[in-house]
């Protein structure tokens, strides 16, 4: 019942989105509806910065996730560079 509840709300929110975006393309215009929209994203980001699941921490985690990828990956080559002296 959950899942069902979940996926109704997703299609209500992609319907109202998509309306939204037609009713200010219709009033702005195509450049200021973008100007618009990136603002509200970049908003919407920004608010949820501190958000324990926002876009900000998942990306940070990639991030780290990279950087600790590639300290590994530096340990490994310098081990194999040693044995081969």
């Amino acid at each position: 019942m959950n899942n069902l509840f979940t996926a109704s709300f997703y299609i209500a929110f992609i319907i109202a989105v998509i309306s939204l975006q037609e009713f200010t393309i219709s009033v702005f215009g195509f450049d200021q509806s973008l100007l618009i929209w990136i603002t509200f994203f970049v908003g919407w980001i920004w608010l949820d910065r501190k958000n324990k699941y926002g876009v900000v921490k998942f990306f940070n985690d990639i991030h780290q996730s990279n950087l600790d990828d590639i300290k590994e990956q530096e340990l490994i080559d310098f081990d194999e560079n040693k044995e081969k002296l």
